[in-house]
């Protein structure tokens, strides 16, 4: 698992990043999983929530990375592994996921390739942090020194009224 950045320094800086992506996919946590149902499933020895899963892959195709569209509601166990699953180490597993998406979810997999080659239109992760209803702030008035004020509490908040 990569690490958290907690990185501040630039609008693009990976901490802006991480908030933003915590922000965005609170609104998808916990919710039934479009294959199966379950809300909660284990992921080795963890019971986790299900989560969004990106269709577009996010670092690839930033421009979708906090679209709605972009994202189906996946279990533990359809996210990360299984017989049908888009992050399976099993060829198999992968293909059986996007035939199941593409029968079952016309309209996502539409999405996805109509939206393949779509180019990053430039915007900073700070930014979206902000659109996305983050508040952020400076004890010292100096734009490096912005950070996020009340992430925690703002993730409740989204997670509590979807």
């Amino acid at each position: 698992m990569k690490r958290k950045s907690n990185k501040f320094d630039s609008p693009d800086a990976g901490g802006w990043c991480q908030k933003a992506d915590d922000l965005f996919l609170a609104q998808f946590r916990g919710r039934p999983c479009a294959v199966c149902g379950e809300k909660r499933g284990f992921d080795g020895s963890k019971n986790i929530r299900s989560c969004g899963h990106h269709l577009l892959e996010k670092g690839l195709h930033r421009e979708h990375r906090y679209n709605p569209d972009n994202i189906i509601i996946l279990c533990p166990k359809h996210h990360m592994g299984g017989q049908m699953s888009p992050h399976s180490h099993d060829g198999a597993a992968i293909k059986a996921f996007y035939e199941w998406l593409e029968r079952e979810h016309p309209e996502k997999s539409k999405f996805m390739d109509d939206h393949r080659l779509d180019k990053h239109t430039g915007w900073r992760y700070r930014d979206k942090y902000v659109e996305l209803s983050g508040r952020i702030g400076t004890k010292t008035g100096l734009l490096k020194d912005l950070r996020p004020i009340g992430h925690a509490k703002k993730v409740e908040q989204v997670e509590d009224n979807r």
